[in-house]
């Protein structure tokens, strides 16, 4: 799978992932929401949700690019990872002993005739604070424009000049 976004024609999702009743867990979530009021085009689908396994097969099919802002473990909060779906050993929500993982998922999904995407990145935010409350931990709080601003940048030119800069 390439990793990179292609072309203005791609039908592109960007997919925050997380839990918001358990603190910097929803971190996904939260940066999503705040790049779906930033977004000035069409074209891009924004969702948030709390899946993984087999359910993310129907989130990611029919389309050709998918980014997906999750949280992941770590000893910097908010540092970001740019990770393929070979890369998730750290994510909390996409990989699973209990379940298929991503890849496993996307596999399934071509297998059984699903038009999965041929590119898929993935931020991986680093948090230490998860328990019981529905707001993020201070620190991850007052990232959270610069993580935005900073995904918005990665993802590239092509997209990066539809939203506003904070």
């Amino acid at each position: 799978m390439e990793n990179c976004l292609r072309s203005f024609q791609d039908r592109v999702l960007v997919f925050g992932l997380g839990n918001p009743i358990l603190g910097d867990d929803g971190v996904g979530i939260r940066v999503v929401e705040e790049m779906k009021k930033r977004w000035k085009g069409e074209g891009v689908v924004f969702e948030t949700g709390s899946v993984g396994g087999l359910k993310i097969l129907d989130v990611l099919s029919g389309y050709d690019v998918v980014v997906i802002v999750d949280a992941m473990a770590g000893e910097n909060p908010g540092r970001i990872h740019v990770l393929s779906p070979d890369d998730l050993e750290g994510t909390i929500h996409l990989t699973s002993p209990h379940t298929i993982s991503l890849r496993g998922a996307i596999e399934l999904g071509k297998k059984l005739g699903y038009k999965m995407p041929e590119v898929i990145r993935i931020y991986g935010i680093e948090v230490n604070d998860i328990r019981w409350r529905e707001s993020l931990s201070r620190e991850l709080e007052e990232r959270l424009p610069q993580i935005v601003d900073e995904i918005i940048k990665d993802m590239g030119g092509l997209y990066a000049c539809k939203c506003e800069e904070t």
